[in-house]
């Protein structure tokens, strides 16, 4: 089999000590992409940069908005100029309507939602002034409908999509593409938490990063999957919530989720 190849020179990765966007990282830099790795300092992100000459760890808080546009300009002075930008950045925090936990949820809305945005500011004005970059946002299908005890996660996800959506309509014309990434569960440390009968159809990194890969080089606005659970929650969606919320509850009947 041939060797993939990939239209980017250099890609920066926000969240890139996580499990899909280090899987990502990985498979950019065997494929001859110079790859930023940014998250904040910690041994998987060295070790993420060890594992191939082609990722070069960029330390920095996507929380920081001036370190991480410091972060972007190292990056493009060390690199070269940023062609794909994936953000990736995110966490989750259980919702308990019995015992909610405000901070966590705060928490997960500053680092999917700030975090995103964040990204965005750093890298988009030089995309803008060349005339030419690609944004990959890391959304989720659970930000297309609420779903029981993923109050906090999903909100931000929402956020996320209507971010996405409100950039996309902007940046028509000016050379700059946007991409959403919405996976449905992955099996990774980041929803290890979430009870395991509500994981619908979960699918490991590596298959999540070779369907984001498979797909990203031809600059589509979405990448979904897997497609069950995209057409599930998507249908929940536009239906009227006196159909959806019926739906829903006897879905989780169903599953025994």
């Amino acid at each position: 089999m041939a060797e993939r190849t990939y239209p980017w020179k250099v890609a920066w990765i926000t969240g890139a000590s996580g499990a899909i966007c280090g899987e990502v990282a990985r498979r950019l830099a065997d494929a001859g992409v110079q790859v930023a790795a940014t998250a904040r300092p910690s041994e998987r992100l060295d070790a993420l940069a060890a594992a191939s000459p082609n990722i070069t760890a960029f330390p920095a808080d996507v929380l920081d908005v001036e370190a991480l546009k410091a972060c972007a300009a190292k990056v493009e002075a060390a690199l070269g100029p940023i062609e794909l930008a994936l953000l990736g950045a995110g966490m989750y925090v259980p919702f308990d309507i019995r015992n909610i936990d405000a901070g966590g949820f705060g928490k997960t809305m500053a680092l999917n939602v700030d975090g995103v945005l964040n990204g965005v500011a750093a890298v988009l004005p030089a995309m803008l002034n060349r005339g030419e970059g690609h944004l990959a946002i890391m959304g989720s299908l659970f930000g297309y409908a609420g779903w029981p005890g993923n109050g906090g996660y999903g909100a931000s996800k929402a956020a996320v999509i209507n971010l996405a959506e409100s950039l996309k309509l902007e940046l028509r014309g000016t050379g700059v593409d946007l991409t959403l990434i919405n996976p449905g569960f992955v099996d990774t440390p980041l929803n290890a938490s979430y009870d395991p009968k509500k994981k619908l159809f979960v699918m490991s990194k590596e298959r999540c990063a070779r369907k984001i890969l498979e797909k990203l080089p031809k600059r589509p606005y979405e990448i979904a999957f897997p497609p069950q659970v995209e057409l599930f929650l998507k249908t929940v969606r536009n239906l009227p919530r006196a159909a959806s919320f019926p739906l829903v509850r006897w879905f989780i009947k169903a599953t025994g989720s």
